[in-house]
């Protein structure tokens, strides 16, 4: 099939622009002028090379990427947008082509209508995908998972293309072979997709991993100020009560009624203000893993505001666990929070947890009274069950496959009278 030259050259100076328009609706990098800039040079620079090469498709690729970044700074995610808006095109203009060599009738010089419909076809397109880009956020993805090993990604899908399609002109088979070709760039597209799925999955991975890091690097800063805290107030209510036990001594022996009387008030409103039932933290100091430290303080912290009576045994120093830091954090955290939760829904509210440690292994036990008697254990392991409403329920199955993942993970459930005790084992090597 034929096209009139001067309808060859408009569609590809338009489909040069229809780049532009697509990577300036996705992204937003630069300012005004440099993105102005961008344009003013590199959109005639491309229009003129791709009328005598092949290789114009770089030119606002490597220009844009070093026009628009921050100085000194490699940027992925502009690269990689680069290189989305340039197999966005490709593919459109492919798509098209199969649509017009099926329509029209073979060995007709296609014109300006020609070409008019084709680029219809083309902005339609690209509307679309701009419209879904934006309305599932799909930027947010970008941003979260892009990387050199997407952009890597990105570049072999774009050579593949390239080179099969320089094959169909070189040897004049591209009306022959379109169809071959459409299907050569499904299944690369489908290839590219899968290793772009897993490498998102490992970036995924990554970033919660940071996330988690981050969490309890703050968890561990405030831990240590919450013990700070709690040593200053055990000092200070030693030393108020040995105080106000001296006052008192010194009204006896003066026979001075009305000052007995008012240390008495102030005692007794002491021993509200400085209640001798709350938690005692001095009964952390054995963990000395500063993340599993930091995330009990939070929960019984939490007990603490839940009213719920605690109680929590480590006789035996703890610094390390045989399993990654992280998942045992995670495991620890969903079993700890499922007993607060049911702890705070029954009538008597007690948690309990005692770590115990020897020469191979090193035990959690924690138990917590409950109120619905009538779950089966089994039920409550399920993926996707939750006795909240509107929870996904993922807790407990979660825990199960840390049990598949690591074969030293061992962990039991039981539930006697009013009482659900949970049983972590962990063997060490």
């Amino acid at each position: 099939m034929l096209i009139d030259t001067k309808a060859y050259i408009l569609r590809s100076l338009i489909d040069d622009l229809l780049f532009f328009v697509i990577f300036f609706s996705i992204n937003r990098q630069g300012t005004a002028r440099r993105r102005a800039m961008f344009i003013a040079i590199f959109l005639p620079i491309t229009f003129l090379i791709e009328l005598y090469s092949d290789i114009s498709d770089v030119i606002p690729i490597l220009s844009g990427y070093f026009i628009l970044k921050i100085k000194n700074k490699k940027d992925y995610l502009l690269l990689n947008d680069l290189l989305f808006c340039t197999f966005i095109i490709f593919c459109i203009n492919i798509l098209s082509s199969t649509i017009m060599l099926q329509v029209l009738p073979e060995k007709q010089i296609v014109g300006f209508s020609g070409i008019f419909v084709q680029l219809f076809i083309e902005i339609m397109v690209i509307g679309i995908i701009i419209f879904f880009y934006k309305r599932y956020n799909f930027r947010t993805v970008a941003e979260k998972y892009g990387s050199v090993t997407i952009t890597y990604l990105f570049i072999y899908l774009l050579l593949a293309i390239q080179l099969i399609a320089y094959a169909a002109h070189y040897y004049d088979a591209y009306d022959h072979f379109v169809i071959g070709i459409d299907i050569f760039l499904i299944i690369q597209t489908l290839f590219v997709i899968f290793l772009f799925t897993r490498a998102i999955n490992r970036q995924k991975e990554m970033y919660e991993t940071q996330i988690a890091k981050k969490e309890l690097d703050n968890l561990k800063a405030y831990t240590k100020v919450l013990e700070e805290n709690q040593q200053q107030v055990a000092k200070f209510r030693h030393d108020y009560k040995n105080l106000l036990l001296s006052f008192k001594e010194v009204s006896s022996t003066s026979q001075n009624a009305k000052l007995t009387e008012q240390i008495k008030t102030l005692e007794d409103y002491s021993n509200q203000s400085l209640p001798q039932d709350e938690f005692d933290y001095k009964a952390l100091y054995n963990i000395q893993n500063s993340f599993i430290k930091s995330l009990l303080i939070a929960k019984l912290h939490r007990a603490k505001e839940l009213k719920i009576q605690c109680h929590f045994e480590c006789q035996k120093p703890i610094k390390s666990l045989p399993i990654p830091i992280f998942d045992s954090v995670r495991m620890l955290g969903i079993l700890l929070d499922n007993a607060l939760e049911a702890a705070a829904e029954s009538q008597n509210k007690v948690i309990d947890i005692m770590i115990y440690q020897d020469d191979s292994q090193i035990e959690f036990l924690i138990k917590n009274t409950y109120q619905d008697a009538s779950l089966a254990l089994d039920q409550l392991q399920q993926k996707g069950y939750s006795t909240k409403a509107g929870h996904p329920g993922f807790g407990l199955n979660t825990v199960e496959e840390f049990k598949q993942k690591y074969t030293n993970l061992f962990v039991q459930y039981q539930r006697v009278d009013a009482v659900f005790s949970t049983q972590v084992i962990l063997m060490k090597d």
